[in-house]
Order: C-alpha cells, then structure tokens, then sequence
C-alpha cells in the first residue's frame, strides 16, 4: 500500500505537481512549499541568516533543514515525507496497539495527509513529532522525549510549548494531574492572561492575521472573538473559537463548486470536514472524553494553538492524526498516560511467602 502510494505521489508530482510548485499551474495543493523552495534557493531577501529562519509569526528551520538534505530535489522530499509517514504510523500502532494499515487508511481520508507527502510542509513533521512524544510517554524514555522536543523546535513554538506543557501536566509537580478538567481551566485562565501581557510580542502575528482577514472572505466572526480575545477573555471564546477552527470551513461545501483558491477551498476545507466526522464518530463511540489520553492531548494542542490569531484550520492536522488514532486503539482510554507522575516500583525477583511451621502440640497430663 505504501508503495502504490508512493508511485501515485511520484506520477502527480510529475505530471501536474513540479509545474504547481514553480508556478506553472494554479492547481495549489500546498500552502508554503513553493516558499521554502526559494528559500532554500535563497531567493528570500527577508531571510539572510539563521536567526531569521525562527520567528513568533513564522518558522522556516524544519522544511529548509529537509530541503537541504536532498539539494531542494522534488522527489527526494517525496520520498523522505512518505518514510516518515511510515514511521510515525508503526510507531503509533506500536505505542497503541493497534493496526497500523487500518489506521493509515483513516489518516489518508484527509487530504492534508496526501498534501504533506506530495511537497515540503511541517504537517509531516508535526506527525513524527507527536508520535514519538507518544512513545516516550509510553515507555517513559528522556531520549525520545527530547528527540521529540528538538523536532518540535523545527516545526512552531506552539507545537514546543505543547510538548514542554504535557511533561509537566503530567509530573508529580502537577497537583492536578488526575483532574484534567481542573487542569484545562486553569491552563485557559492563565493563557487569558498570559496573551494580553505579551501582546507586543505576538504583534507579528497580529499582523499575517489581519492581512488573510482582507484577503479571505468569512472571517468576521473570527475576528470578532479575537477582539474578544484581547481582553483577556479567551477562557470565554476558546469553545466557539476552537469549533471554528476545527470544523467551521468545513462546512462551506458551497466553496468546492467554485474554489477561488483550491487549497483553502478544497484540501483544507475537506481537512475541517474530515475533522467533524471523526469528532462525530469518537461521540457515538463514546470515546470523546478527557479520560482518553489522547483527546486529553488534543484538547491541551487546540487550547495552545488556538491561542495565536492566525486563521488556519491546517494547524489542527495533529488533532485529526490524534483522533484518528483513539479510534483505532482497541483501549476506548488509549491508556498512555496512566501511571506518569508516580514513582517506579523497584524491579526484584518477588519474594515468596515464607512457609509456616506449625508449633508443636503442647503434651498433657
């Protein structure tokens, strides 16, 4: 299956998807791709060095690191994204238990699954990210914790702060780790705060958000809740501003009739619509709970990434990859988490019961 995959990404990149790239066709199945390759061509004149690859409002490392391991050749991204998917899919059935083709199946009804494989992007890198953070938890490993740390580095800020954020929700330091409904209010109360004081710093991306606000039309609710949201108030939109986020361009089916940009209008609006239906299933099945650790997890990335201004539904890929998988594991918890923060019991051969000698009868007279 992956190889059939592999060849059909190969044919379209060859037939339609190198002329998309360089600009030779409108067919945009990507979002950056085509900008990091010329960066890597260095042809960003705002990009001189490498202080200026990581930013609060963009992060160029991760794809410009790829691009420069297969000298900015088309196929070579190919291949090196479809191996990665590969990783991330055995490491999560592995972590989890479950199949690991039935689960790449769910994954490929996205379309961003397809698009991370056909070009350039930090989607795939935020795939192996999570997986590897996932089996570092499991198997309670610092080097695979930091393994997924560093690969966050190379994707966005948020993505490190969800990272960083769940080790310690989850340490003994956390007096509230076995209230995760707890945890989460308080987490929102302090982001409410947190963003007003360092506005100045995430001006940035206030100002990419204002500029897609111009050019894409249906964001003035959007924009409505961040106003709201400058107050200090993202404890009170975060559920509608989530939603919106999450599922809301999915609904504008309208937009695939007549796409002005096929991209937003096609691959991230199936994205919102594939999102809804597996947030649907996990209801029915009962698995849309925050005893489940990976909705737990998802709940924690929506409320970091939902934070920034920006509106972009593609940001919310880890959460389909992270629902995808709790409705694949056979354990409706997909208990991972379960034991984090408590000490190891010593490892020793188990002691066996000592046997009991009876005493002797006392003699009478």
């Amino acid at each position: 299956m992956v190889v059939g995959l592999a060849l059909l990404c190969a044919a379209f990149l060859a037939s339609l998807g190198i002329d998309a790239l360089e600009g030779r066709s409108e067919f945009q199945f990507f979002a950056d791709s085509s900008t990091y390759h010329e960066l890597a061509r260095g042809e960003l004149d705002h990009v001189e060095s490498a202080a200026d690859m990581i930013g609060v409002a963009g992060n160029f490392l991760g794809p410009f690191v790829l691009l420069r391991a297969v000298g900015n050749d088309y196929y070579g991204v190919m291949v090196i994204n479809a191996a990665l998917l590969v990783i991330a899919v055995m490491t999560m059935a592995r972590t989890l238990g479950m199949s690991a083709p039935h689960y790449l199946l769910l994954l490929l009804i996205n379309p961003i699954t397809v698009s991370s494989v056909l070009s350039v992007n930090k989607e795939i890198l935020s795939l192996i990210c999570l997986a590897l953070l996932l089996r570092a938890f499991a198997v309670r490993s610092i080097p695979l914790f930091l393994l997924a740390t560093a690969l966050s580095v190379l994707v966005r800020w948020q993505l490190t702060l969800v990272v960083l954020l769940m080790a310690l929700m989850l340490s003994r330091a956390n007096l509230l780790r076995e209230r995760r409904t707890t945890s989460i209010f308080v987490l929102l109360v302090a982001l409410s705060a947190i963003y007003v004081a360092l506005a100045p710093v995430l001006e940035p991306i206030r100002l990419v958000f204002e500029l897609a606000a111009d050019e894409y039309e249906g964001s003035g609710l959007y924009q409505s809740l961040v106003s709201l949201q400058d107050l200090g108030l993202y404890i009170l939109v975060f559920p509608i501003k989530a939603a919106h986020l999450l599922f809301g361009m999915g609904l504008r089916l309208d937009r695939l009739v007549a796409p002005q940009n096929i991209y937003n209008d096609v691959w991230q609006l199936l994205h919102s619509t594939t999102s809804l239906l597996l947030f649907v299933a996990l209801w029915r099945r009962g698995r849309l709970t925050l005893r489940n650790d990976l909705v737990y997890l998802s709940v924690i990335y929506t409320v970091i990434f939902a934070l920034t201004p920006i509106y972009t539904p593609r940001y919310f890929f880890p959460v389909f990859v992270l629902w995808a998988a709790a409705l694949c594991t056979p354990d409706p918890t997909s208990r991972i988490f379960t034991g984090l923060g408590q000490k190891r019991r010593r490892r020793g051969r188990p002691v066996s019961p000592q046997p009991v000698t009876p005493s002797p009868p006392v003699p009478t007279t």
